[in-house]
């Protein structure tokens, strides 16, 4: 029986170290497999909020996009009322060049004949059709407070020398 005993004793021995080692490996195993489907699903919920920033973002871009078509809708629509007020300025076009060249013709006549106050009026009538045509208010200041000083009157008397 000594025998049987020396013999079974680390056989069960051996057998009980096996089966604790192979338990050991086993939940350590569980433990990876487990902390693996922690991380796909770790993974999934990141996937999942990624998508939810792709979309946020690509709503975004859709967002600005149709502001740009707004404002380009509104520059269309500026351009449309700038072209029509164009319009609207060439159909008076037609008087008031008529007009203007009328003084203008009137005020060359009367430069060849030597008639510098009807040419100057003829002048004056230009200015004033203009003055009419641009719509703004205007300050006339009369020619002989712009015209140039005389030489004497700038200092420069020809001694500068």
């Amino acid at each position: 029986m000594k025998t049987f005993m020396n013999v079974s004793v680390p056989v069960i021995l051996a057998i009980s170290l096996v089966l604790l080692l192979n338990t050991g490996s086993s939940n350590i195993y569980g433990q990876i497999i487990g902390q693996t489907n922690q991380t796909n699903q770790t993974s999934g919920q990141n996937s999942t909020e990624q998508a939810q920033q792709q979309l946020q973002q690509a709503d975004q871009q859709m967002q600005q996009a149709q502001q740009q078509k707004d404002q380009a809708q509104q520059q269309l629509a500026q351009a449309n009322q700038t072209q029509s007020q164009t319009n609207q300025s060439k159909q008076q076009d037609p008087e008031m060049n008529e007009k203007l060249l009328n003084y203008t013709n009137a005020a060359i006549l009367a430069l060849n004949d030597d008639n510098t106050s009807a040419a100057q009026d003829n002048l004056v009538q230009i200015q004033n059709a203009l003055i009419n045509a641009s719509g703004k208010q205007v300050v006339v200041v009369p020619a002989p407070a712009v015209s140039p000083s005389s030489s004497s009157d700038d200092g420069e008397d020809g001694d500068s020398g």
